[in-house]
């Protein structure tokens, strides 16, 4: 495996000092995210990659897309990697113990940071959108799950199982439901929908019959092609599309289906807790959050449905933080 590498050289004010710097890192799907935080959790520097769920791009590009934005983040702020204190990086495809293995120890020898957690990319999520208080985050972007924690650090999820198995109500999902119109009404298996026009336009075809050429060209590109569909899924819906809107009634009763599995996991129905809606899916607006709401409050009616209170990638840095300290109390 051939691991990208990067010569960075150290801002001269922070050459033999005692500052503490502390890495998060999300990375999915689509693209990679890593943020370098002080002390305080104020961010000084970011850098951006590829995707780095290494079960759709491979090991090697996984570990070279976090690299490389760990690289970026670095030169922002002016250190080296191996000046971070301690990392946190939250992964798709790494909740399988075997996969988390692997993936650390591709990471460990890649980074050369001492301290090095890897979670799951919805793990950093929660802890970001919740900053480390109990309650429920549901993701919706090119994959979909929902996870929480109660107040006795008890952790639920549900979904999160792949386009294959699962991804229910996620922008791969709304694509793939859109694509399924699309060729039931050149058909003639299902109505006639302004879906179809969409659809070409944005992929730049002139027929339904072209579609199957660019979807199953690349399995990478296309889910990222698919799950892109979601908005002009909305943008239909907005524009009295009733196949569209149909579509995000069932994509906001699946994420609804997620949150209330983990809730009745968690035994949290009777508590004030925060549902945190992350990732693309929820850019749509009321047609996905107003059903999933009203599906909430009939099982918790003390949850609050809310946008997530800081981004994954802080709740990476956090995790990190917190991590670390109480390595260093249980040491001390």
């Amino acid at each position: 495996m051939t691991i990208l590498t990067e010569d960075i050289s150290p801002a001269e004010d922070d050459v033999g000092t005692d500052q503490q710097y502390w890495l998060g890192v999300d990375g999915g799907g689509t693209h990679t995210r890593a943020v370098i935080a002080d002390e305080s959790g104020r961010t000084l520097g970011e850098g951006h990659a590829d995707a780095a769920n290494y079960h759709r791009v491979g090991l090697e590009s996984a570990v070279n897309s976090i690299v490389r934005a760990v690289h970026e983040a670095c030169a922002e702020v002016g250190i080296m990697p191996s000046q971070i204190t301690a990392a946190c990086i939250g992964l798709a495809g790494v909740s399988h113990p075997d996969h988390h293995r692997t993936m650390l120890d591709a990471l460990k020898t890649a980074l050369p940071i001492n301290d090095i957690m890897l979670e799951t990319d919805a793990r950093v999520a929660l802890a970001g959108a919740t900053d480390l208080r109990p309650g429920v985050v549901i993701i919706a972007g090119t994959g979909s799950i929902a996870c929480g924690i109660n107040a006795h650090g008890e952790f639920a999820r549900a979904g999160g199982w792949g386009p294959v198995m699962g991804d229910e109500g996620s922008g791969t999902y709304i694509g793939k439901r859109a694509l399924e119109a699309v060729m039931e009404a050149f058909d003639g298996r299902g109505p006639r929908t302004m879906l179809t026009e969409k659809v070409l336009r944005h992929f730049k075809i002139s027929s339904p019959s072209e579609l199957p050429a660019v979807i199953y060209s690349s399995s990478v590109q296309a889910m990222r092609e698919t799950a892109q569909l979601s908005r002009v899924v909305v943008e239909a819906a907005e524009e009295g599309s009733a196949t569209a809107r149909e579509i995000l009634s069932d994509a906001a009763k699946e994420l609804a289906r997620a949150a209330v599995a983990v809730i009745e996991q968690l035994r949290l129905q009777s508590d004030n807790f925060r549902v945190a809606c992350v990732g693309g899916v929820f850019e749509s607006g009321e047609w996905v959050t107003a059903p999933l709401r009203e599906a909430v409050a009939e099982l918790a009616p003390l949850a609050v449905v809310t946008p997530p209170l800081y981004l994954p990638v802080i709740g990476a840095v956090r995790m990190a933080m917190a991590a670390h300290t109480r390595q260093e109390q249980l040491v001390g």
